[in-house]
């Protein structure tokens, strides 16, 4: 086995069992022991039964590895995709098939956004915050999307993400134009920047608005000069108010403007780069496209843990990470069960049921809800039936749990 793994059961894996929660099972001993079984990949694996439900589990119910008949080092995998590397070659390297790389991919996405609602959870804000869009593309320039997302100005952490496809836009040529026409004959996107951006502004509205009573001064909230983003910040109401009343400033900025630190988008910049230099779907002109919409968003989501929380704010010459402050410890997202559920990322699996924040873009990109474009045939004008999306019904249901 590679990394600690759990000897002896967590919680009672019954949603509706008393002893779901982590702090009700902590307190007593909710369980029997219940026989054992041996497995070729990972030898003996013992069982447990809860006294309570009478649910049965195993110490591979707790595992990241659980449904699985093949043991990855997840740590590595987190490295390869940090580093700029696509599933295949990945996949080569690990000598599996690129579809485990993918299901492994999918395990750690679930942690990560654990992670991530862990870390929001009574977040206070100390900084301003900028917000732009992330523009890229799913399996064709027919399909752009806008990734969307919310960073601190100082710290650089990433706050939220959200995905909105949209049409192709520029300078096409004639057989291009016509191209696009075919799709748009069939589907055209269904939502749009502002709808999404107003989502996600929904989610953290209690967070700014905790910021703007507690700050003496005005708290900022950056954008470049895109009116989409001016109709979602005033269709959150709590937050329309705070603009009346000043308490919240929408500072806006051209977007033609030098991309250099006194920029005050320089936070978005910065991990717009990021993102352009660590992930393999986001380097320009790239042939290793995202495909599908939802494994854009869960590969996002790696990336998000780990540029907030294991890379350094600054680049020093420092080899060590406890010499160097991470983008979470400016931001002052610390502490002991943060830290241990970093440690745990790439060994113990975390469930959906104990997510603790409304965010909605967190349990979007969970249960695989965001929108795919279909594969349209150009000459007879309609939709293939071969799809590359992956509807919520089709995923297995020990990664919706």
């Amino acid at each position: 086995m590679i990394g600690p793994q759990a000897s002896e059961p967590e919680f009672c894996p019954n949603a509706g069992c008393r002893y779901h929660e982590r702090e009700a099972a902590g307190a007593c001993v909710w369980y029997v022991r219940f026989g054992a079984f041996h497995t070729r990949a990972r030898g003996r694996i013992q069982r447990f039964r809860c006294r309570s439900c009478g649910k049965s589990c195993s110490t591979q119910t707790f595992s990241v590895h659980y449904w699985s008949h093949y043991t990855n080092d997840l740590r590595w995998l987190l490295g390869q995709l940090y580093a700029c590397a696509g599933l295949r070659q990945i996949a080569r390297l690990a000598g599996v098939t690129h579809r485990v790389i993918q299901n492994r991919c999918r395990r750690l996405a679930r942690n990560a956004l654990a992670v991530m609602d862990l870390a929001l959870q009574g977040l206070e804000l100390g900084e301003h915050v900028a917000m732009d869009g992330f523009e890229s593309f799913t399996r064709s320039q027919y399909h752009p999307n806008n990734i969307t997302h919310l960073c601190g100005c100082h710290s650089q952490f990433i706050y939220a993400a959200v995905h909105t496809l949209v049409r192709r836009k520029g300078a096409m040529s004639e057989k291009q134009r016509q191209l696009r026409a075919a799709i748009d004959s069939v589907w055209t996107p269904s939502g749009t920047i502002a709808e999404q951006c107003s989502e996600m502004l929904a989610d953290l509205a209690p967070v700014l608005e905790r910021a703007c009573e507690h700050r003496a001064a005005a708290v900022e909230l950056r954008s470049d000069e895109h009116p989409a983003y001016r109709r979602a910040l005033r269709s959150v109401a709590s937050l329309a108010r705070r603009l009346e009343d000043g308490t919240l400033v929408h500072r806006r900025t051209p977007s033609r403007a030098a991309r250099t630190t006194g920029n005050p988008l320089f936070a978005v910049n910065y991990v717009d780069r990021q993102l352009r230099k660590n992930l393999a779907e986001y380097v320009r002109e790239t042939v290793r496209q995202g495909r599908e919409v939802n494994s854009q968003m869960e590969r996002f989501s790696i990336f998000m843990v780990l540029h907030n929380f294991l890379t350094p704010h600054r680049v020093t010459d420092h080899a060590r990470p406890a010499d160097y402050l991470t983008h979470a410890k400016v931001a002052g997202l610390t502490g002991s069960d943060l830290d241990s559920l970093l440690s745990r990322m790439s060994t113990h699996r975390h469930v959906y049921t104990h997510l603790g924040s409304a965010q909605w873009w967190i349990r979007r990109i969970w249960l695989h809800l965001h929108e795919n474009p279909p594969a349209v045939k150009v000459r007879r004008g309609c939709v293939r039936q071969r799809v590359v999306s992956l509807a919520p019904v089709a995923l297995p249901r020990y990664l919706l749990a």
